[in-house]
């Protein structure tokens, strides 16, 4: 009995393991490998479908100029169902491509955190934690968190079978194995290998795909732009592989949005095509990122069938689509006289006392259509070119002057006299002063028992709020701080947007607003003379470049303060749909009395036509206003305190039909009427070529 019992538990193991062996081969052939496709020819065993990467959208400027567009390059790309999967045979393939894109110059894709030290010994690379730490994960290596760098480069020459190749060879192949477990290389996933080769490396291996099996040359789209790259480089950005947070990131978005029941089964296929892998392109700054949603394309569809003799075969099932056309508010003339003027003025201002203490010449302008808030131009100084951006990203990181800043947006500044044109304008406002009213200024000012001095020391004598603009008359807007209070400051400054982001679609700095609540946020304490200096655009204040256009632009068209932004309308990628269209957005409208406004641009007008600023606009075809502003600085240069005084100017024009609004600074250059001939130089080309820039062309006329 016991032996007839023993025989049917053997028995039914055996069925039982048979049964497991085959539901295991099912899973494998259901779940693991691709499922197999009933549209195509009962040969085919499996079908493989892998995603290809679209072309993005390019970028023009408001009349239709390229500011970003694609080129064709060629990479080289593995597929990994007929991708030899015998080490030898593998190990050769990869060295061989190694050996002809070194060969040819052309650089392949290398990021494994293991280098050479001096000695010649295996060590990690600096601030590659993460690699490392993926590197000895259970995904690729399966070694402790302790393992040395020799421990896992020992693991890779073992685990890939690599011994056979010399040590520089072995660390070269170690390298693609680690970046094809990083992109997750596999029958769903395809692995570039090098990007924008050379015609000779894509000849070789063309003429030699017997050999390089699963290896084939494609060709891909590029970024390319204007110029020598450097137009509008802080504004336009880069994109670059997409980081694991944002692909995490938009694959979470991706499935929130496929949980509306509502979707059809068109939008469900549309929306994973625009689905991101982790190698896809990201826009990392500027427009490429703000658009990224618009730019980034729908993805295409490899299929490869494999049939009964092991043949392969394939075919794109799905074209890929490319990305939509963003069209920008920048005007690309405008732009190249915007930077052009600003680097010439800030290298023939910047001081030779300012360069000898360390303090790099640099400096900003931003461009404004008053009535929309559109960004005609805006440029930062010293920039980089998007060209070689990559190449030299170490060189500009390391950079003094911080190219890869752009100071129109990020940079925040202590206005200076600029501050006063909205303190007048709050004066007028509360009743404290109307336009008539007369202070004397005797040069000093005392309070308490502090004595504050006038611009430049001088005695102005009586003056108005029209001439106290004029001569950027301190004492006057001393009293004028005292009788408002820091509060009302604040409150009109707020209006004006100052010491807040603007909501422009780029990286901004908010900057600060002087006043108690700044200072307890900091542990200080707020001073009663802090009041007086807060008017004159000292104190705390700090505001940006963009903070600052937006503000004269409020000014000047009679108080209505608009959100900046650079993107206006986004096109299909052949021109045919408007599928977006930017709806002017109103920030601010507080009723500003148009007589006090009025007053506040007639004191500017005369900054522009009677002060050492007019002899920049004396022979511009129409009247303009200006306010100029001088804050100065102390900062910590090589160990080294140094005192630095930067330059401001805002400004509109025409002043009897306002249509732009220009915000300056210049760095280091001693004052606001250094940056007048930048404002000049804009005005004379805006004026020159008004009606192109302000005419809108139909959506079908916009290319060709």
């Amino acid at each position: 009995m016991n032996r007839t019992n023993t025989r049917i538990k053997i028995l039914s193991a055996f069925v039982l393991a048979v049964f497991l062996l085959y539901t295991g081969i099912l899973f494998h052939k259901q779940a693991v490998q691709p499922q197999r496709n009933e549209n195509v020819d009962t040969a085919t065993v499996a079908t493989y479908r892998v995603p290809v990467a679209s072309a993005r959208g390019e970028i023009l400027d408001r009349n239709g100029r390229p500011l970003v567009q694609n080129r064709q390059g060629t990479d080289i790309v593995l597929y990994y169902v007929n991708f030899p999967q015998e080490p030898i045979d593998r190990n050769n393939i990869l060295i061989s491509l190694i050996r002809i894109a070194e060969m040819n110059k052309d650089e392949w894709i290398d990021t494994l955190p293991l280098v050479f030290s001096e000695n010649g010994t295996i060590v990690y690379e600096e601030d590659r934690e993460a690699d490392i730490a993926f590197m000895k994960s259970e995904s690729l290596l399966h070694l402790n968190t302790y393992a040395t760098a020799q421990n896992c480069f020992d693991a890779f020459v073992r685990d890939f079978e690599l011994k056979d190749f010399s040590i520089e060879e072995q660390r070269k192949l170690a390298s693609v194995y680690f970046n094809m477990a990083k992109t997750s290389f596999g029958y769903l996933t395809s692995y570039t290998f090098a990007k924008d080769i050379s015609k000779e490396t894509a000849a070789y291996i063309m003429e030699n795909n017997d050999f390089f099996k699963g290896v084939e040359t494609v060709v891909t789209a590029y970024r390319e732009y204007s110029g020598d790259g450097t137009l509008a480089s802080h504004i336009l950005g880069v994109v670059g592989s997409i980081s694991a947070e944002e692909y995490k990131s938009e694959k979470e978005a991706l499935e929130e949005a496929l949980k509306d029941e509502t979707l059809t089964e068109f939008e469900i296929a549309q929306r994973k095509a625009r689905a991101y892998s982790q190698t896809s392109e990201y826009g990392k700054f500027g427009i490429e990122a703000a658009a990224e949603q618009y730019l980034h394309g729908a993805n295409g569809t490899l299929t490869f069938r494999v049939d009964a003799d092991d043949s392969i075969t394939k075919d794109y099932s799905v074209l890929p689509q490319q990305g939509y056309t963003v069209i920008s508010t920048l005007h690309a003339g405008l732009q190249e006289v915007a930077e052009q003027s600003l680097q010439e003025r800030i290298q023939a201002a910047t001081k030779e006392e300012a360069l000898a203490q360390g303090l790099s010449p640099a400096g900003a302008v931003a461009v404004l259509d008053i009535h929309t808030g559109a960004v005609l131009a805006s440029a930062s100084y010293p920039d980089f070119s998007l060209n070689t951006y990559y190449d030299d990203y170490g060189k500009l990181l390391k950079d003094d002057g911080k190219p890869l800043w752009n100071r129109t947006t990020q940079s925040t500044y202590a206005p200076g006299s600029t501050m006063k044109c909205a303190v007048a304008l709050a004066a007028l406002e509360e009743g404290i002063i109307d336009e008539n009213d007369t202070i004397l200024c005797q040069g000093t000012y005392e309070f308490y028992d502090i004595t504050f001095a006038c611009h430049n020391q001088t005695a102005h004598g009586y003056v108005n709020v029209k001439t106290a603009l004029e001569h950027s008359c301190n004492i006057f807007f001393y009293q004028l701080a005292e009788k408002l209070g820091i509060e009302k400051i604040q409150e009109y400054a707020r209006l004006f947007g100052l010491g807040s982001k603007t909501g422009i679609e780029i990286n901004e700095s908010a900057g600060i607003l002087a006043g108690p609540a700044y200072r307890d946020s900091i542990g200080a304490t707020w001073q009663q003379g802090e009041t007086l200096l807060a008017a004159i655009g000292q104190s705390d204040n700090s505001f940006s470049i963009m903070q600052l256009a937006s503000y004269v632009a409020m000014i000047a068209n009679g108080g209505t303060r608009y959100t900046p932004y650079l993107i206006d309308k986004v096109l299909s990628s052949d021109y045919s749909e408007v599928l977006y269209s930017h709806e002017t957005q109103i920030a601010a409208q507080p009723g500003f009395s148009q007589a006090n406004l009025n007053a506040v641009k007639e004191g500017m007008r005369l900054v522009a036509t009677e002060t050492t600023a007019s002899y920049s606009f004396y022979d511009l075809e129409h009247t303009v206003a200006a306010k100029t502003g001088t804050a100065e600085k102390t900062l910590l240069v090589d160990g080294v305190y140094v005192e630095g005084t930067d330059g401001f100017l805002i400004t509109f024009g025409p002043y009897e039909d306002p249509q732009i609004a220009i915000a300056i600074v210049v760095e280091n250059a001693g004052s606001g009427s250094s940056t007048a001939q930048v404002a000049a130089d804009i005005y004379e080309y805006y004026f020159e070529t008004q009606k192109e820039i302000n005419y809108s062309k139909p959506v079908n006329e916009l290319i060709g």
